[in-house]
């Protein structure tokens, strides 16, 4: 059965000074398919997550979102970022910001979406990993895994064609 394509990996190579932490990888993900990487600490397990979403740049190699090719830089890079959700082991929750207005902001702000339209969807998702009722307060005060999925939900609400999660059972 084929399998429809939405993130490819070609011969990938990614090197901090002379250690080699991705090493010729090759990896299709298809489209509705969840695949997870596992292995030890510093085995290049984010360093994979983060050159998906091209936080972080690689030697040789390429990666194709939905059969094209990663963009270097400027808007077409924001609009990947809008596409790749990510989750990461620090949330980056906007801690002057409450729970509702993190999740709501880039849905307005890259999204385009009224604010209105953005806090119902953001209400709908909060509700959906248990925590409309947290939408007032902010990130510390809340648990971690309570920021957690306020993190999930927050990637959720940009409607992304593929959610990346590092070190998902963190918190």
């Amino acid at each position: 059965m084929a399998v429809d394509p939405l993130i490819e990996l070609h011969d990938v190579n990614k090197y901090f000074g002379e250690l080699h932490v991705l090493q010729d990888i090759n990896l299709t993900v298809g489209k509705g398919e969840v695949v997870v990487v596992i292995g030890p600490s510093g085995s290049g397990k984010s360093t994979l997550c983060r050159a998906i979403n091209r936080l972080e740049t690689i030697a040789s190699g390429t990666i194709k979102l939905d059969g094209k090719p990663l963009p270097e830089e400027g808007k077409a890079l924001a609009q990947l970022r809008a596409e790749v959700g990510m989750v990461f082991q620090s949330f980056n929750l906007f801690a002057h910001k409450t729970i509702l207005q993190n999740v709501s902001l880039a849905q307005v702000k890259v999204r385009g979406r009224k604010r209105e339209e953005a806090d119902r969807r953001s209400l709908e998702l909060l509700d959906r990993v248990g925590l409309a009722s947290q939408a007032p307060k902010y990130p510390a005060q809340l648990s971690g895994g309570q920021q957690q999925r306020v993190a999930i939900a927050r990637a959720l609400a940009m409607d992304p064609k593929a959610l990346l999660f590092d070190e998902p059972t963190s918190a």
